[in-house]
């Protein structure tokens, strides 16, 4: 999403910190493996059951799998445990990001974009920040692990060019430097 800026590393673990179990998975899903917010929203409990995980392109990129990290599977059973409480049979198929309607379907682009938004807002963190401000957090954060290589970033993003690759890190980069400026 144009515009959007990156979250600081103290800003993501105060939202963490704020939220219930099941937007704090949503979240982690971005952070964690990159995800647009459609193909979050589209993981199942049966997709996160095995060491691996495969996000399936919501744009023209390619699937990829990735290695599931132990605090994510950890958040995952706690999700389960948080439906089960609730009376809800989780399944392989059950939605990872239910619906509180209970017609057994994820929560909307829409309703995950104001969770993030009215947690920002309660933690008085500014800025045009929304969904993909968690992709563009991952993004940046695998572009400085791999020394700013741009063709392993690409591959870890699923962006489909190097071009668009490069705008996207564009949006990105830090501007703080301004806050240093004196005239």
């Amino acid at each position: 999403m144009r515009g959007c800026r990156v979250l600081e590393a103290s800003e993501i673990r105060e939202i963490l910190g704020s939220l219930k179990i099941r937007d704090r998975v949503l979240v982690l899903t971005g952070l964690s493996f990159g995800s647009r917010i459609s193909e979050g929203l589209g993981l199942t409990f049966g997709d996160v059951s095995g060491s691996y995980v495969q996000i399936k392109a919501s744009k023209q990129g390619y699937n990829t799998s990735y290695p599931i990290p132990e605090a994510y599977k950890m958040a995952v059973v706690e999700l389960k445990a948080h439906y089960e409480d609730q009376g809800i049979t989780v399944t392989d198929e059950t939605p990872l990001f239910l619906s509180r309607n209970g017609d057994n379907k994820p929560i909307t682009r829409q309703q995950a974009s104001l969770m993030v938004k009215a947690v920002c807002k309660a933690l008085g963190i500014d800025g045009k920040i929304n969904t993909h401000s968690f992709r563009k957090a991952f993004v940046t954060k695998i572009y400085e692990m791999t020394g700013h290589d741009l063709v392993k970033t690409k591959a870890y993003s699923r962006h489909k060019s190097i071009a668009s690759l490069d705008y996207y890190i564009a949006t990105t980069m830090d501007t703080g430097l301004v806050r240093e400026l004196s005239w």
